[in-house]
């Protein structure tokens, strides 16, 4: 009988997931206001339209570190990458507000 070497598989958690591609989107959405905020300050409007989308995300967030932590079966960087999921969703919204604001300003 031989031995396998198997790699062990590196869980991603979902609430990363939903936090990347909702931080992703919100930012395409900023750098699309940010670059035509000049032509068209309601754009600004559109940017506070999405934010509800990060709150969702951070429910789904704060959720599944809940649910983790209520099991008690994940591994310290399994939790670490929840609260960076988190994190990125509490900083997206008044990372953009303000850029788009401090363009709108000096614009």
């Amino acid at each position: 009988m031989h031995a396998s070497i198997i790699q062990p598989t590196r869980r991603l958690p979902l609430s990363l997931w939903v936090s990347i591609v909702l931080f992703v989107l919100y930012g395409a959405l900023g750098v699309a206001v940010c670059a035509s905020l000049s032509a068209d300050p309601r754009l600004i409007f559109a940017l506070l339209t999405v934010s509800p989308l990060l709150f969702i995300g951070m429910v789904i967030s704060a959720v599944d570190i809940a649910r983790t932590r209520k099991r008690g079966n994940a591994d310290q960087p399994y939790t670490r990458l929840q609260w960076v999921g988190l994190i990125l969703l509490v900083v997206a919204m008044p990372l953009w507000m303000a850029i788009a604001l401090l363009i709108y300003a000096l614009a």
